[in-house]
C-alpha cells in the first residue's frame, strides 16, 4: 500500500473494556492510521448503541467500512462490515460463559456473524468452531493471529524483584493470568500447585463461575504493565489448564518474558504454543509432571518460548487485518 495516499477511513468500535480485546483494538489503532475509533462512555444499552449510534456515525464520518472487534455488530447499514470473533464459547459451552447470556444475546451474536462481510478469527481452532456451527460462512472467515508487544513483554529481572516486594510474593510460584471463571479450570491448577508444593498466584478478576477464587490469598487484579511484566518474569511457570480458548494471549506474553508455559492440550492452546510449551492432558498427574520438567529444564523451555513469541507481533496482526479490509474496500488493495 502507498502510505503517501489517503485511503478511505474505516470505523472501529473503540470502547472495549475487556483486557484482551482492548489490547487488540489499541494495537490495530496504533498500526493502521486510517482507522477511525468511535469511543464513548459505556452506554446504558450496548445493543441500541450499535443499532443507532454506530450507523449515524458511519454516515456522518463517511466511513468506507466498519470493523466491530468484539462479537457484536450493527444489524442495519454499516456495510461493508468486518467482525472479529475471538471464540464461540457462548454457543459451544454456554455453561462456561462468564457474562450474562440469554436467548436474545445468542440470536444477536448469530445475526452479527451472518451479516458480516468478513469474519476475523484469531486461530484455526476458532475458524473450525465457527464452521461447525455455520458452514455457509466459510468463504468469509479469515484467520489473523494476534500478537505480543516486545516493548512491554520481555525478561525483566529488575521488575521481578520490584513486584515481589510490592505484592509480597513468594520466592517461587506458579502463575495464572486471565480473568477467573469456570472454563479456566482453576481448581485443577490449584490442586497441581498443592501437590507440587508451590504457591499459585492468580492475576485477573473473579467473574461468574470463579466465585470460589474471589478470596484467593494470592490473587491480584488491575496490575499495571510493569507489574505484569515483572510477575511474568518472577514466576516459575505459567500454568494454563483452560478447557476452551480462542487464542490465549497470556501464553505469548509469558513466553515473551522468558516464562515457560505448562498448558492443557485443548482448544487453540497447542496451536499457540507451537511446541514451545509443555502441552499435556488437563489432569493432575500430567500437569504435575510438566511442572517438574519445567523446573528441571527451565532454560530449555525459556529459550523455546522466547523464540516462539518472537514469531508474533501486533504489527503483523495489523498488516494481515489490512489485507482483510482490502478485500471489501476498493482503494485499499
Amino acid at each position: 500500500m502507498n502510505r503517501s495516499s489517503s485511503p478511505p477511513r474505516i470505523g472501529i468500535d473503540g470502547r472495549s473494556a475487556i483486557p484482551g480485546i482492548a489490547t487488540y483494538v489499541s494495537s490495530l489503532l496504533r498500526y493502521v492510521p486510517y482507522l477511525d475509533p468511535l469511543t464513548t462512555a459505556s452506554p446504558r444499552n450496548s445493543f441500541l448503541w450499535n443499532q443507532i449510534r454506530v450507523p449515524m456515525t458511519f454516515r456522518s464520518r463517511g466511513w468506507a467500512a466498519y470493523h466491530a472487534p468484539s462479537y457484536k455488530a450493527p444489524l442495519l447499514d454499516c456495510r461493508p462490515l468486518i467482525l472479529t470473533v475471538h471464540d464461540v464459547s457462548y454457543f459451544v459451552r454456554p455453561d462456561w460463559y462468564p457474562y450474562p447470556l440469554d436467548p436474545f444475546r445468542l440470536r444477536y451474536y448469530s445475526a452479527s456473524l451472518k451479516r458480516a462481510d468478513r469474519i476475523i478469527v484469531p486461530s484455526d481452532f476458532t475458524r473450525m468452531e465457527i464452521l461447525k456451527l455455520f458452514p455457509g460462512l466459510e468463504a468469509r472467515v479469515r484467520r489473523v493471529y494476534q500478537g505480543v508487544s516486545q516493548e512491554h513483554f520481555f525478561p525483566d529481572p529488575a521488575a521481578a524483584d520490584k513486584v515481589r516486594r510490592e505484592l509480597s510474593l513468594p520466592d517461587s510460584f506458579l502463575l495464572h493470568v486471565g480473568d477467573v471463571h469456570k472454563r479456566r479450570n482453576l481448581p485443577l491448577a490449584a490442586e497441581v500447585a498443592k501437590q507440587a508444593g508451590i504457591p499459585l498466584v492468580l492475576v485477573g478478576k473473579a467473574l461468574q463461575g470463579g466465585e470460589e477464587f474471589e478470596k484467593w490469598p494470592l490473587r491480584f487484579a488491575g496490575l499495571g504493565p510493569d507489574q505484569l511484566r515483572g510477575i511474568y518474569s518472577a514466576a516459575v511457570a505459567l500454568i494454563y489448564p483452560s478447557l476452551y480458548e480462542g487464542f490465549g494471549l497470556p501464553i505469548l506474553e509469558a513466553m515473551a518474558c522468558g516464562l515457560p508455559v505448562v498448558a492443557a492440550n485443548s482448544a487453540c492452546i497447542p496451536e499457540v504454543c507451537g511446541g514451545a510449551g509443555i502441552v499435556v492432558e488437563p489432569d493432575v498427574p500430567s500437569l504435575c509432571d510438566a511442572v517438574r520438567r519445567v523446573r528441571e529444564e527451565h532454560e530449555r523451555y525459556r529459550e523455546a518460548g522466547l523464540a516462539r513469541a518472537s514469531q508474533f507481533s501486533w504489527e503483523t496482526t495489523a498488516r494481515e487485518t489490512e489485507r482483510v479490509y482490502a478485500e471489501v474496500v476498493p482503494g485499499l488493495g
